[in-house]
């Protein structure tokens, strides 16, 4: 399905770009915009009067249509495939949100020292799964140490979750280093 769908893509590209450059071209040049105009009641004569060629033009606008669904349903297909994990069982297939994984970050929240915010992005790849992270961390521990221990408890999280043993690398972006205010370290508590 993947090559269909880029070739499905390729062709779209392909048929934007002539019906740009077509228009692009009447519009600059006046010779051509009465050269095309000369052609268009041609065709629409014929059209008038001829089986052949009202039933070429009628093959290639539903060869246009049918693309134009396929790319629809490719899209569709592409964006269910991407939000969903699939498990396999003896009972049948089950399904996993990735919004359902994403909730990771709420529980790394509080296991992970350093941590002020963290939000996730989870999404499924036919290789597995691509995990992101971005995170706000305190300034009072090593943000190479805060982020490896990111990590670690991603990959437990999402294993256990799963019951899956697929290699999972996710990536940390850490938006911002923050110091924290005396009512967070606890100094301001008598």
């Amino acid at each position: 399905m993947r090559y269909f769908n880029r070739i499905i893509i390729a062709i779209n590209t392909l048929l934007f770009i002539a019906v740009g450059v077509f228009f692009v071209s009447v519009s600059v040049n006046a010779g051509l915009n009465k050269i095309v105009a000369d052609n268009m009641n041609t065709i629409l004569a014929n059209l008038n009067t001829q089986f052949a060629a009202r039933f070429v033009v009628f093959t290639v606008g539903a060869i246009l249509l049918l693309i134009a669904l396929l790319t629809i349903i490719g899209n569709i297909q592409n964006k269910i495939n991407e939000r969903t994990v699939v498990l396999q069982s003896p009972l049948g297939d089950i399904m996993v949100s990735l919004s359902a994984i994403e909730d990771f970050s709420k529980i790394i929240k509080n296991q992970v020292a350093g941590i002020k915010e963290i939000r996730g992005r989870v999404t499924s790849k036919r290789k597995g799964l691509n995990v992101t992270a971005w995170a706000t961390l305190y300034s009072d521990r090593s943000v190479a140490d805060a982020t490896q221990e990111i990590q670690e408890a991603i990959i437990q999280y999402i294993k256990y979750t799963l019951g899956i043993e697929t290699e999972i690398k996710p990536r940390i972006i850490v938006s911002k280093v923050v110091y924290k205010t005396p009512q967070e370290s606890g100094k301001g508590k008598k």
